[in-house]
């Protein structure tokens, strides 16, 4: 009998490999595709069982027409708050970004149009970055035509009624505005707490300078989203951002 602690290193193993292979594929994961894919030394009878588990705790759940599993929110939240491997940005990117700030930011609203732009066009996600100086709100909305690209917004009316939360100023400002510790939150499906929302994730970032200026930054895109890069992403931006807005 193995161990209890295989048992769970084992779980672990194989919801990571199905969590991952979703986010790449958009297709609900077989015990047959984890085991070609992932060279698991384990039998299919064996994988199904744990998959079984995975979905009798709430991790993964499989649409009514396919014998695949594919994640559900809780299943996200344990993925990012457990097994995610953030990847770094390499030099190339890094240099790519500063390039930008340095070639076409002469007054605060190009950083923050700018900031918007690159973190919509790295991710191919709707982005938005928010600043709060003195008494005056700035907000910038980039990339919802990206939105488009992915399988699970081929639904128009989905995307409309996503569309228009995103353009109410309420709910934009409290999805970006609530109170989280670290540097860098993800809100996924139903952590929105909108309805148009529940197919999506917003990763939210904030950033202040010496003056007390306070702004958050955020990527929308859907549930089957690249955390792994994202993240990473929004994390070296924030404190980029927060450097440049010291020359304003």
């Amino acid at each position: 009998m193995p161990r209890v602690a295989d048992q769970d290193k084992r779980k672990k193993e194989i919801l990571l490999a199905a969590i991952e292979l979703y986010l790449n594929n958009a297709q609900p994961v077989s015990s047959d595709v984890l085991r070609e894919n992932r060279k698991l030394d384990l039998s299919s009878a064996t994988v199904r069982h744990v998959l079984a588990e995975l979905e009798e705790v709430g991790f993964l759940t499989h649409p009514h027409t396919s014998a695949g599993r594919m994640p559900t929110d809780e299943g996200y939240r344990y993925y990012l708050n457990v097994l995610i491997k953030k990847k770094k940005l390499n030099k190339e990117e890094i240099g790519f970004i500063n390039k930008i700030f340095e070639l076409k930011v002469r007054q605060l609203d190009d950083l923050l149009a700018e900031t918007s732009r690159i973190l919509s066009d790295f991710t191919h996600y709707a982005s938005l970055v928010y600043l709060q100086d003195d008494q005056d709100e700035r907000i910038y909305l980039e990339g919802l035509r990206h939105l488009l690209e992915h399988p699970e917004f081929q639904d128009l009316d989905r995307v409309r009624r996503i569309m228009q939360a995103l353009e109410t100023r309420e709910v934009l400002f409290d999805l970006i505005n609530r109170h989280f510790i670290e540097r860098t939150h993800v809100y996924i499906g139903k952590e929105c707490k909108y309805a148009p929302m529940e197919s999506c994730a917003v990763i939210v970032s904030s950033y202040c300078d010496t003056k007390r200026r306070k702004g958050k930054m955020a990527v929308i895109g859907p549930k089957r989203m690249a955390y792994d890069q994202v993240i990473p992403l929004l994390d070296y931006i924030s404190e980029a951002v927060a450097e440049q807005i010291e020359r304003f």
